[in-house]
């Protein structure tokens, strides 16, 4: 198989592609190119149309629709971030109603510039090794990389320590796909070796976060669309589940 965008759609990519398909939303494309602007495509996707709202009220969205690549975070990432905020308030007051998109401050909604970096980068165009990018938001650094993967990270462990080897793509896929990986910089220091940040604890606040994506490489009428790896509630203490801006810690998901 030479080329995917939806890897969550595990047993559709297994079925359905042909050698030169691509899977945009759940649907088969002969390309990876959408016939809209980078905004367009955040808010009819179903996984993201939460976040283009969050966009929208920023006032960011002539500056998605630029010649950028976007590292957008799910409505998964959204909810984790909102469920976060309510659990802490809750925890002082029990009465403190659930925390909803219009509660955040727009000035807090400028961090979404982290998820934007300037010219447009996908699979074909990332140098082999990586590269390192400053996002639109001042201080804030990125590193793009694409590396083969063996298994969705939700599919790959059972929640436990044992990883759910029927679920690895070499099962059944007869080549393994390349992903595009995000890894954002928190602190001093780069963490490049997963070792490093398990030792210093993912919770850590300037412990480095390292990602696959959801979907990848959708090149839209302006730049380019890539979508952090979405979770749900039952895997929400996963690491690898993105809670927007890195706001709290899994101790903050539950109650």
């Amino acid at each position: 198989m030479k080329k995917l965008i939806l890897y969550c759609m595990v047993a559709l990519i297994a079925t359905a592609c042909s050698d030169d398909d691509y899977i945009i939303g759940g649907e088969v494309n002969e390309t990876n190119q959408v016939d809209q602007t980078t905004f367009d495509f955040l808010k009819s996707f179903e996984p993201t149309n939460q976040t283009a709202q969050l966009i929208e009220r920023a006032g960011l969205v002539d500056e998605v629709n630029g010649e950028v690549t976007v590292i957008a975070p799910s409505n998964y990432a959204v909810n984790r971030y909102l469920r976060r905020k309510t659990h802490r308030a809750q925890r002082l007051d029990p009465a403190s109603a659930p925390m909803t998109l219009e509660d955040i401050p727009t000035e807090e909604l400028q961090q979404l510039r982290m998820y934007i970096v300037d010219q447009k980068y996908w699979r074909e165009t990332i140098p082999e090794g990586g590269i390192i990018l400053p996002t639109h938001s001042p201080g804030d650094t990125v590193r793009l990389t694409v590396a083969e993967s063996t298994a969705e990270p939700g599919a790959a462990w059972d929640g436990g320590s044992t990883p759910g080897w029927g679920y690895q793509y070499p099962n059944f896929m007869q080549t393994t796909p390349k992903k595009v990986f995000v890894h954002f910089k928190r602190g001093d220091n780069w963490e490049m070796d997963a070792n490093e940040r398990v030792a210093m604890g993912y919770d850590h606040p300037e412990c480095d976060q390292v990602y696959q994506m959801y979907i990848s490489d959708v090149l839209t009428t302006t730049g380019v669309v890539h979508v952090i790896y979405a979770g749900n509630y039952n895997y929400s203490d996963h690491y690898y589940y993105h809670s927007l801006f890195f706001f709290g810690t899994r101790a903050d998901d539950l109650l």
